[in-house]
C-alpha cells in the first residue's frame, strides 16, 4: 500500500494542477499571439500546409489542429490568402463563422493540458528513478503549482513544449550514454527530432549534448576513441532526428504549394537583410520543401533577433536591441519563492556533495546554455521563453534535498513539505490571472509591472472579462485600449482604440502593455497616427485620470473629469 502513496499523490497533484488550468481558460480571451497559431493549426492539419507563421516548427501547432478536429470548423479555402488577405480571412474564421471563438480556442487549448501532464510524468519518473517517491513528489509538485507553467498550459503556443521537449531529450540522450545500445541511441534520435519540431531554441540542445557527453569523459582511460565514439553515437542520434524532423514537416505541408513556400521563405529571410541565405534556402526548398521549410523558418527567426524583434521593456527603459539581463531579472521576478528557494538549496549544494557536482552537468548544464544564449537576445518578451529550464531546477533541487534527507538534515524533510505549499499558497492567490503572477521580491503583479511588460503581465487574456467589468458599470461607451488576439467589438460592443483611436467617453480600459510601451510599439510597427494619439491619452491619464479599478492585473480603469475642468 505505501508504496503506491506517493505515485497516487503525484496524481493529485497533476489534476490540481490541470483543472486550475481549465478553470482559468474559461474565462480567458485569446492571447496576442494565439489567432495565428489557431489559424496556422486550423491550416495545417484540415489543409495540409505550413505555410503561415513558418517562424514557428508545426508539432505543437499539430496537437492544436488535431484539438479542432472535436468541432464542426468549415473545409479550408483551397488556396490560403496571403498578406492582408490572411487578416481578413483569419477574423471572419473566428469571429464571424459558424463556430462561436470560445469554441474554437477551447478545442485549440485543450490537447495542451495533456502537454503539460507528459511533462509532469516525465519529471516523476526521472526524479523517482534516482531518489524515489518523495524527491518525485517533490518535483512534480513544484511545477505543478507553479503559476508561469499553469499559466503557459492554457495558451496555444511553443513554450510550454519547448519545456517537455528540452527536458525528454536531455533524459533520452543520458539514458543512451549510460547504456549504449542502439535502440537508446535511436530512441533518443527520436526525442531529438521531435524537440527540433517544437521550437526553433531546441537547436541550442546540439551543443548541450555534446557538452554533456563531453564532460561524461572526464578521467576516461581512452579519451580519444571514447570521444570518436561519443561523436559518433551523437552522429547517429542526429542523423535520427534530421529524419524525424522530415517526416514532421513532410506530414504537416504535404499540400503546400511549393511556389508559395519559397514566396513565404524569401519575404521572411529576405526580406530581414539575407537575401543571399534566403536563396540558398529556396533552393534547398525546391530538393527537400521539408528541410527547407525548417531552415525558412529558423534563419527567419535569427534574422529577427538580428534586427530586433519588437519594443523590448525593463524597469521602465524601452530597447529594440534588448537587454543582456533581461531573462535573468525575469527570473528572479517571476519565478516562485518556493523555485527561488530550491534554486539556492541546489546551488549550495554542488559546495557539498561530489554527487551533486555530477549531476550538474544533467540538470544545471541546459540552464546555464540557455541562460547565457538570453543575453544576445533582442526579443525580450517575456518569462515563457525559459520555461525549459525549470524542469532541470526541479529535479536538481529535488536530488539535493533528498541527500540532505539521507545524511539526517531535517530541514530538508520540511523543505520537501514546505515549499510545494508555499507554492500552492502563492498560486491560490493568484488564480485565475496566473500569467500576470510576481513574486512578493517585485511587489507582486502591481509592483512587477513597473519591471516588466508584454506577457509576463498582459497577453490580451482579460478582454472577456472587461466585457463583463463594463457591463455591471452600465457603461456604454468606453474607451478601450486593448493588447491582445481578441475582438474588442465583438466582445465589448464599441472600437478599439487601435482602430479609431479618439477618446469617447470618461471612462478609459487600457491594457497594461499600452499604457508600458503603447505609444513606442506603434511608432516601431509604422502607424505614427495611433501612436502619437495613445501617447497624448497616457498622457492625459497620467495628469487628470483617477483610478476606478482593474480587470485581473492586465487592464486598468480610469476615469476622466468632463472636458474643461481640472484633474485630481
Amino acid at each position: 500500500m505505501k508504496r503506491f502513496l506517493f505515485p497516487a499523490a503525484a496524481v493529485l497533484v497533476a489534476a490540481l494542477s490541470l483543472f486550475l488550468v481549465w478553470d482559468h481558460t474559461r474565462g480567458d480571451s485569446l492571447s496576442a499571439d494565439e489567432p495565428v497559431h489557431i489559424l496556422a493549426a486550423y491550416l495545417q492539419v484540415f489543409g495540409r500546409t505550413a505555410i503561415v507563421n513558418i517562424e514557428h516548427p508545426p508539432l505543437m501547432k499539430e496537437l492544436a489542429g488535431l484539438g479542432l478536429t472535436a468541432v464542426p470548423v468549415p473545409k479550408p479555402p483551397a488556396r490560403v490568402p496571403l498578406g492582408e488577405a490572411f487578416t481578413s480571412w483569419g477574423h471572419s474564421f473566428l469571429f464571424e463563422g459558424p463556430v462561436p471563438p470560445d469554441t474554437i480556442a477551447a478545442a485549440a487549448r485543450a490537447p495542451f493540458l495533456l502537454v503539460l501532464a507528459a511533462l509532469l510524468g516525465v519529471v516523476y519518473a526521472a526524479a523517482r528513478s534516482r531518489w524515489g517517491g518523495a524527491a518525485a513528489l517533490f518535483a512534480v509538485a513544484l511545477l505543478a503549482f507553479d503559476p508561469n507553467f499553469v499559466a503557459h498550459a492554457g495558451v496555444v503556443h511553443t513554450d510550454l513544449g519547448a519545456a517537455l521537449a528540452f527536458i525528454a531529450a536531455v533524459l533520452a540522450w543520458d539514458a543512451a550514454q549510460r547504456r549504449r545500445t542502439p535502440a537508446r541511441i535511436v530512441f533518443a534520435g527520436v526525442v531529438l527530432g521531435l524537440a527540433l519540431a517544437t521550437k526553433f531554441s531546441a537547436v541550442y540542445l546540439g551543443p548541450i549534448l555534446l557538452l554533456q557527453g563531453l564532460l561524461a569523459l572526464r578521467g576516461a582511460p581512452r579519451p580519444g576513441a571514447d570521444a570518436l565514439s561519443l561523436f559518433g553515437r551523437l552522429a547517429a542520434a542526429g542523423a535520427v532526428a534530421v529524419v524525424v524532423l522530415v517526416v514532421v514537416y513532410a506530414a504537416a505541408s504535404s499540400r503546400m504549394d511549393p511556389g508559395e513556400q519559397r514566396q513565404v521563405i524569401h519575404e521572411m529571410v529576405a526580406g530581414r537583410g539575407a537575401p543571399r541565405l534566403s536563396h540558398a534556402i529556396e533552393e534547398l526548398a525546391r530538393i527537400c520543401p521539408p528541410l527547407g521549410h525548417y531552415a525558412g523558418g529558423l534563419a527567419s527567426v535569427f534574422r529577427q533577433n538580428a534586427e530586433g524583434g519588437g519594443v523590448n521593456f525593463l524597469f521602465g527603459r524601452v530597447a529594440i536591441r534588448g537587454f543582456p539581463s533581461y531573462f535573468f531579472v525575469a527570473f528572479l521576478v517571476k519565478s516562485t519563492l518556493a523555485f527561488l528557494a530550491a534554486a539556492a538549496i541546489t546551488l549550495g549544494a554542488l559546495a557539498r556533495h561530489p554527487e551533486a557536482r555530477r549531476e550538474a552537468a544533467l540538470f544545471l548544464l541546459p540552464p546555464a546554455v540557455l541562460f547565457l544564449a538570453s543575453m544576445g537576445a533582442s526579443y525580450n518578451i517575456g518569462i515563457r521563453h525559459m520555461l525549459p529550464v525549470y524542469p532541470f531546477l526541479a529535479l536538481a533541487a529535488a536530488g539535493a534535498l533528498s541527500r540532505a534527507r539521507e545524511r539526517g538534515f531535517r530541514p530538508a524533510a520540511a523543505a520537501l513539505l514546505l515549499l510545494p505549499l508555499l507554492s500552492a499558497g502563492e498560486i491560490l492567490r493568484i488564480h485565475p490571472h496566473e500569467l500576470s503572477y510576481f513574486n512578493l521580491f517585485a511587489g507582486g503583479p502591481e509592483g512587477g509591472r513597473r519591471i516588466l511588460s508584454d506577457s509576463n503581465v498582459d497577453w490580451g487574456l482579460d478582454l472577456k472579462r472587461l466585457a463583463a467589468e463594463l457591463g455591471r458599470r452600465g457603461e456604454r461607451a468606453p474607451t478601450v485600449v486593448y493588447f491582445g488576439g481578441d475582438d474588442v467589438p465583438f466582445r465589448a460592443g464599441v472600437p478599439e482604440f487601435a482602430a479609431d483611436p479618439v477618446v469617447r467617453g470618461r471612462l478609459v480600459a487600457i491594457s497594461a502593455f499600452e499604457e508600458a510601451v503603447g505609444p513606442e510599439f506603434y511608432a516601431y510597427h509604422g502607424v505614427p497616427v495611433v501612436s502619437g494619439a495613445l501617447e497624448r491619452l497616457r498622457r492625459d491619464l497620467a495628469q487628470r485620470g483617477r483610478p476606478v479599478g482593474r480587470v485581473g492585473y492586465s487592464i486598468h480603469l480610469y476615469q476622466l473629469p468632463p472636458k474643461g475642468t481640472a484633474g485630481p
